[in-house]
């Protein structure tokens, strides 16, 4: 693993990618998570091969590499923030130090970690004896998933791409829009599959705006998969 230094705003832009825990369009780091990676920060951490750049000229997905991933190992035990990343490096720090011991002790990998913090808790789950869960959904819940995912692999050139849920709804119109809707949530809590919003929210046309599906309370427009 390469010892260059990296910029705060480079770091963060890592551990950005590591807590989404999959592909992340560019313009979303700055948009949602305000961390605006410039060109030449994306091009050294793609030569320091810490990310992997994919998708179009005009849409940027970027994912965390297996070196970002231990990089990012590097920073939770690093114990002291760079010098000027200010009140808010040191905060993230001292949160970074305190996940790296917890992991030590429970001897946990980075992985596992973001693996299991992708499941609902407990208190989301509907109180209902034997209910599935979602690492187990019902065969109804599997069979839609399947489909959805059958149709975004119809719609993507390639793995990772940004496909919209307009062209992806298309595919799937024989399905029960809510049922679509919730296997959309399912598959965005699974670990490289990540609902997107539409950077440009002016640029919205009637047919995208109609096939979001909210998340949270934000409309996501996109969907991406990275290969399975």
């Amino acid at each position: 693993m390469s010892d260059e230094k990296l910029t705060m705003v480079e770091t963060s832009a890592l551990l950005i990618l590591l807590a989404e825990a999959g592909p992340v369009p560019n313009a979303s780091l700055t948009n949602d998570h305000r961390c605006e990676l410039k060109k030449p920060s994306r091009e050294k951490l793609e030569r320091l091969k810490l990310i992997e750049v994919g998708g179009t000229p005009r849409r940027l997905i970027l994912t965390l590499s297996e070196a970002g991933w231990r990089r990012c190992h590097t920073e939770l035990a690093a114990g002291s923030p760079p010098p000027g990343s200010g009140a808010i490096g040191g905060a993230l720090y001292a949160v970074l130090r305190r996940l790296d011991r917890f992991l030590t002790a429970q001897r946990l990998s980075l992985g596992d970690f973001v693996t299991a913090s992708n499941a609902p808790v407990a208190n989301d789950l509907p109180a209902v004896p034997d209910a599935p869960t979602a690492a187990e959904p019902a065969a109804d819940e599997a069979a839609v998933e399947e489909r959805v995912r059958a149709a975004y692999h119809k719609l993507a050139r390639q793995a990772g791409d940004l496909v919209d849920l307009a062209d992806l709804r298309d595919l799937v119109d024989d399905l029960d829009r809510a049922d679509v809707d919730a296997a959309l949530r399912r598959l965005h809590r699974r670990p490289g599959i990540t609902l997107v919003p539409e950077a440009n929210q002016k640029a919205l046309d009637p047919r995208t705006h109609a096939a979001a599906v909210v998340v949270g309370d934000q409309p996501k427009h996109m969907i991406t998969m990275a290969a399975s």
